[in-house]
């Protein structure tokens, strides 16, 4: 089943992702419109969750009912280290959701061509998330390049039978999105981006892409 892409084209978010992409933002303000920037992807995927209704009285003294988020099944997973940013934007959003940390290295002198599509190796040493099974996943990456790492991670988070996955990254590529819908043979999972930029360059970077997210956000590594 197919994901389904959304491509936020909201001006605000629009004129974010350019500052972020501006070689001479400095890192405190990286960082700052990157928190801003899940805030806003964070409102938007917010649409693929769960939700209860409720009702309230009003100051009237009439009834009103509604709906609102169901946070208590949401676990946001962020992939370290760039998108830790990102997911405390989206965490101003869903209040009450958990946070998973997955610290995860795309092996850069193992890319190689498969299928058309250039491809890494990852390693994800570190993993601490709350129990998956049942519950909304909302996986947070800046970066769907070539889609090794986000496909790596989100293989294992299926695997433990979440009730739905919806991915947030602010700058995705078609070829990523193929090799993560590779990944998880019969999901149907959201994307949530600011941008579908045209392709990749020799080392995997997207292009015109930002840079790498992490080391601008918070230093060489």
């Amino acid at each position: 089943m197919p994901a389904r892409l959304h491509v936020v084209d909201n001006p605000v978010l629009q004129g974010i992702l350019l500052e972020l992409r501006d070689r001479s933002t400095p890192r405190r303000r990286f960082r700052q419109l990157l928190e801003t920037a899940g805030l806003l992807l964070g409102y938007e995927a917010s649409r693929s969750l769960p939700t209860r209704r409720r009702s309230v009285e009003t100051p009237l003294g009439a009834v009103a009912e509604g709906v609102e988020p169901a946070d208590e099944e949401v676990v946001v997973v962020a992939v370290l280290r760039a998108a830790l940013p990102m997911a405390l934007g989206v965490l101003r959003v869903l209040e009450d959701a958990e946070l998973g940390l997955v610290a995860a290295t795309r092996l850069e002198d193992t890319g190689r061509r498969s299928g058309g599509r250039l491809v890494f190796d990852v390693e994800a040493p570190y993993w601490k998330a709350p129990r998956l099974e049942g519950r909304s996943v909302v996986l947070v990456d800046p970066m769907l390049a070539t889609g090794s790492t986000l496909a790596t991670i989100a293989s294992r988070i299926a695997g433990q039978r979440p009730r739905s996955m919806t991915l947030i990254s602010l700058i995705a590529t078609r070829e990523g999105l193929a090799r993560v819908e590779e990944a998880l043979p019969g999901w149907s999972f959201d994307l949530y981006t600011a941008a579908l930029d045209p392709g990749l360059d020799s080392r995997g970077f997207i292009v015109p892409g930002l840079g790498d997210a992490g080391d601008r956000a918070f230093g060489e590594a």
